[in-house]
């Protein structure tokens, strides 16, 4: 397990901080933390902070030293929006998980036509997410909206990109595209689709409004599946353009 925790802003000062009592427990009795303990910390914000446990006090909370700060450690240098049909909670869970390890900073569950529930656990899902990101240790906690129809979704001053099974083209034949929207600063946002496909009319929304259509596999994937390929696909291309 990692030693990565994460720490209230208002809870640093002058180089020493304390943790809240659930990150405590953690520490102490999961990790069996020892006084002197070196430990990773982030804000959720950008910040993450490499310490050293100096106590533990009456009430069994964690305090320490600031050894270290860092900037925006282990992030990508570009926004990754990923907008998910809403599947099976076990699925859902994956899918989240793994989005976040692979650096997206924002995501939404969507309610598509062919989605086979219609609601979820905003709480559960935030829950995934915060251990997502302690897991991976990046120092940004990604946010997650609201259930959103696709229309309100999709963002016309993004690149915006849909895994489509029928599509003949790969995403590294868009790489320049995908180069210059990242040089201009444009969000990216990636739909995936339900097990049972986009609808009629979603797919006329996804050719009228432009969507880069690109494919994934030969094969017809899951969802949480879908969303582990593309989101390394693009990973390892934006590796040459950094």
């Amino acid at each position: 397990m990692s030693k990565f925790s994460f720490v209230d802003k208002k809870n640093i000062q002058n180089n020493s901080f304390f943790l809240d009592r659930n990150e405590s427990h953690h520490l102490i009795n999961v990790l069996r933390l020892k006084i002197n303990s070196n430990i990773w910390l982030t804000d959720g914000e950008g910040g993450t902070y490499y310490c050293k446990v100096d106590t533990f006090t009456s009430k069994n909370i964690v305090e320490g030293s600031i050894l270290e700060s860092h900037i925006n450690q282990n992030e990508l240098n570009y926004h990754i929006h990923i907008g998910l049909p809403i599947i099976k909670n076990s699925r859902m869970k994956i899918a989240v998980e793994k989005s976040i390890e692979s650096g997206v900073k924002e995501l939404t569950p969507l309610y598509l036509d062919r989605s086979i529930k219609s609601n979820i656990s905003l709480d559960k899902m935030t829950s995934t997410m915060r251990s997502a990101t302690k897991q991976s240790m990046r120092s940004i906690l990604p946010n997650i909206n609201p259930v959103a129809q696709l229309e309100d979704w999709y963002d016309p001053e993004a690149l915006n990109i849909v895994a489509l099974i029928e599509s003949k083209e790969t995403l590294t034949l868009f790489k320049e595209t995908v180069f210059d929207a990242v040089n201009n600063k444009k969000k990216i946002l990636i739909l995936i689709g339900p097990e049972g496909g986009f609808s009629s009319k979603e797919k006329e929304f996804i050719y009228e409004n432009k969507f880069l259509k690109v494919s994934i596999a030969k094969a017809v994937l899951r969802a949480e599946t879908a969303v582990v390929s593309i989101l390394s696909i693009l990973n390892e291309l934006m590796a040459q353009y950094e």
